[in-house]
């Protein structure tokens, strides 16, 4: 009877203990991106390429910089959809930074955040002062794109038309300049961490919830006095510092950046909305899943179709990303979302249907 028991206890507990663990979709979300997070940093007991090794790093900080964009378009409903002017600005700071100041891209970073943050507060306020709303916000922040693009193209001191480059010299964690791609992929993750952290947290918060009642109806927020124009600068701001601090890392991995490169709208959309859109924008996993298909689906659609006809790869890319709006709408986690309902309601109507007929 004792041993009954004690199993019977020791299973009871780890019910309850899974239980506790996905209770609800929120943690169960954040559960599933910290995994596939451990299983990437786990990659390179297994993964000795060094090609195999970049596809990582950038998929994680794809992730990172889709978390930024969904911050500011999937939680505050802000259609900025030239978000890559924070990350080309973020790029463009540490390079210069490093090369003309020989200030070091572990200081150079965090100042990126900030230069792009300033832009952030720019962009918002000009949007708010002149009431630049859904499709004319969108619009706006592609006319800056371009406006940034040529001014940074006429630019002598950040290399002009020419473009900027990473200063090579010996390896050095003080330069952010490693001969192995490890280093890189170790500080990417923790860039992820920390996004995914940041996102959570705003997600639970007061101010989280204000994001979402904007994007579902502004005027019914205003109404019910949520400061609607504080809270969309926040979010823009917050989506910028991160995009831009991404944008210093990705500087210091390419090695190199120029003007077209980065102020480019089809870097933008497979960067910063391929894969919030994909993994499910709005969502908390939604980023993360989105980047661990969006980049390596992109690098393999180009490694089949590099001999082809030129922009035939950009053909299929956009296809696929035509079908997956098309048949899931609401991403990877709008599909997993279903999955898990599927799998917790049984015991929830289990369990009440008991507790009814207990109590007739």
């Amino acid at each position: 009877m004792n041993n009954t028991s004690q199993v019977t206890t020791s299973t009871g507990f780890r019910r309850n203990w899974l239980g506790l663990l996905f209770q609800d979709w929120d943690r169960t979300q954040m559960i599933i991106s910290l995994l596939i997070f451990g299983l990437i940093a786990l990659a390179p007991l297994v993964v000795n390429s060094p090609y195999y090794m970049g596809i990582l790093i950038l998929t994680t900080l794809y992730a990172f910089i889709g978390i930024s964009w969904n911050i500011v378009a999937g939680y505050a409903g802000q259609l900025l959809i030239a978000h890559i002017i924070f990350l080309a600005v973020g790029a463009y700071t540490t390079l210069v930074l490093l090369n003309q100041f020989s200030i070091s891209p572990w200081v150079g970073i965090p100042a990126a955040g900030v230069t792009a943050a300033f832009l952030g507060v720019g962009v918002a306020f000009v949007t708010l002062r002149y009431g630049l709303k859904a499709d004319y916000f969108a619009l706006f922040s592609i006319a800056l794109m371009v406006a940034l693009r040529t001014l940074f193209l006429k630019w002598k001191f950040v290399g002009g038309a020419v473009g900027i480059g990473l200063r090579l010299s010996n390896p050095s964690w003080i330069k952010m300049i490693f001969d192995d791609k490890k280093p890189y992929l170790y500080i990417a993750l923790g860039l992820a961490v920390l996004g995914l952290t940041v996102q959570y947290l705003i997600y639970r918060s007061k101010m989280g919830k204000y994001f979402i009642a904007i994007r579902e109806d502004e005027s019914a927020a205003a109404a019910l006095g949520v400061n609607t124009s504080l809270y969309k600068t926040l979010a823009v701001v917050i989506g910028a510092a991160m995009a831009g601090i991404g944008g210093g890392f990705y500087a210091m991995y390419v090695t190199f950046i120029e003007p077209p490169q980065v102020f480019d709208l089809g870097l933008n959309v497979e960067i910063v909305m391929a894969g919030p859109i994909i993994g499910g924008l709005g969502s908390l996993a939604g980023p993360v899943l989105g980047a661990l298909v969006n980049k390596p689906l992109a690098v393999l659609i180009r490694g089949f179709l590099s001999a082809e006809r030129s922009g035939s790869s950009l053909i299929v890319y956009g296809a696929f990303l035509i079908l997956a709006i098309l048949f899931m709408p609401r991403g990877l986690a709008g599909v997993l979302h279903s999955v898990y309902n599927r799998l917790t309601r049984p015991s929830t109507e289990k369990n009440s249907g008991g507790s009814q007929s207990g109590s007739a």
